[in-house]
């Protein structure tokens, strides 16, 4: 029998409810890159070289996949921890997440100056 909400065992669900907020934080940043994805290889199908518009989008469509995944992994994980009544464990999530993002806008900056010193 599943404790009840009055039991000092039942973690708050104000907590597990946040934390569903992030996951859906979390996958709508990953559909937003997979979107971003699409768009570059729509919109933009000559950018610098003749690759370059292939690997931004693939690029972006991987680390929003990777985003969504990594969150639910991360879902799962606090989700362990609230009911456990334990701390909740560390991710490396943002910065591995802001670091791919920089990196394809560094690319793109390249592209984009290789795109305007050719033309």
């Amino acid at each position: 029998m599943p404790a009840s909400p009055e039991s000092p065992d039942h973690p708050d669900y104000r907590f597990t409810l946040a934390n569903e907020r992030t996951l859906l934080a979390w996958l709508r940043t990953g559909l937003a890159l997979v979107a971003g994805g699409v768009a570059v290889a729509t919109y933009a199908p000559d950018l610098g070289v003749r690759w370059g518009s292939a690997a931004v989008a693939l690029a972006l469509v991987l680390i929003g996949l990777l985003t969504a995944l990594a969150g639910y992994r991360r879902w799962r994980a606090n989700e362990a921890a609230i009911e456990a009544g334990r701390a909740l464990p560390s991710s490396v999530l943002v910065p591995a997440v802001a670091a791919g993002v920089a990196a394809v806008v560094v690319v793109v900056g390249v592209l984009v100056g290789v795109e305007v010193m050719r033309g």
